[in-house]
């Protein structure tokens, strides 16, 4: 579907092996030698102009919280502007490329680093991070939620994707549940197998940051379950985290992660009849959700 080219710089080994993967909207990777992975930013975001900075920043606080993240090398923007990280390279393959019998196994252990998260809170703001100022735009978890739905109220409205009916259920999930969150942990929003990698000494890493908030690491496993169900890899990734998903609020983030990538289904013309469908299918379980809260 989307494809990138990951190239060798300076190897002719890899230059003579380009590999293709499933490309980001946004980035390009570069393989520069055996030690280094440079990713780029080829598009800036209005609302996100400092993507990579916001990674660099994520992977800090996640290797000092003893996850293990590809360690940060340097951070810029090259003559055209364009943010610029240079990493570490990860030697191992990703888990997407495994049985999933093995995968039950290493994202239990991604299970526990999500775990790590959860324990050790960060004190500097909430939403959308900016790195420049360590804060973010939202005033807590609770008012980020409300305007991340608010976002796509009216495209979604416009576009039969969701009737009003349905979004105000949202709302009063987001206005009656207990979203309490004491201090807000990093919230990674993008694990799956693709981002996860087991090296070639059996460690697993987790990468990918550029998509971290600020908020409550239940919101992980919710996207993970909003996109690959509730099976094995699912459950094994709850085991290792041990956080509670009978909450009622673990629907809720199931439904707001799945507008986040309905909108970007939609932006990127993919079909998503099939998500709408589970869309709608989650918001009406709020009905009794709501009912057992009045």
């Amino acid at each position: 579907m989307y494809l990138k080219t990951l190239i060798g710089i300076g190897n002719p080994e890899l230059e003579e092996r380009k590999m293709k993967i499933r490309k980001g909207r946004l980035n390009t990777i570069e393989f520069v030698n055996e030690e280094t992975v440079r990713k780029i930013g080829v598009v800036q975001e209005e609302v996100r102009s400092h993507r990579l900075k916001v990674e660099a920043w994520a992977l800090s606080q996640a290797r000092l919280r003893g996850v293990s993240v590809p360690r940060l090398i340097d951070y810029y923007r090259d003559q055209n502007r364009r943010e610029v990280l240079v990493l570490e390279r990860i030697h191992g393959e990703h888990l997407l490329r495994r049985i999933s019998q093995e995968n039950t196994e290493h994202i239990f252990k991604v299970g526990i680093q999500i775990a790590l998260l959860s324990k050790a809170p960060l004190d500097c703001g909430w939403g959308w991070i900016d790195p420049a100022s360590m804060t973010g735009i939202s005033e807590h978890w609770q008012s980020f939620l409300l305007l991340y739905v608010r976002t796509y109220h009216r495209q979604f409205i416009e576009e039969n994707i969701l009737e009003e009916v349905h979004l105000q259920k949202v709302y009063s999930a987001i206005d009656s549940i207990d979203l309490n969150v004491s201090e807000p942990c990093l919230v990674n929003r993008d694990i799956k197998p693709s981002n996860i990698i087991k090296d070639d000494s059996g460690k697993v890493w987790i990468v990918d940051w550029e998509n971290t908030i600020l908020g409550d690491s239940l919101y992980d496993l919710a996207i993970f379950g909003m996109r690959y169900g509730h099976g094995a890899l699912w459950e094994s990734l709850v085991s290792g985290c041990g956080l509670d998903v009978s909450s009622p609020k673990y629907v809720l983030y199931e439904v707001i992660g799945l507008i986040g990538l309905i909108d970007f289904y939609r932006e990127h013309k993919i079909n998503y009849s099939g998500r709408q469908k589970q869309l709608r299918r989650l918001i009406q379980r709020f009905g009794s959700v709501m009912n057992g809260l009045q």
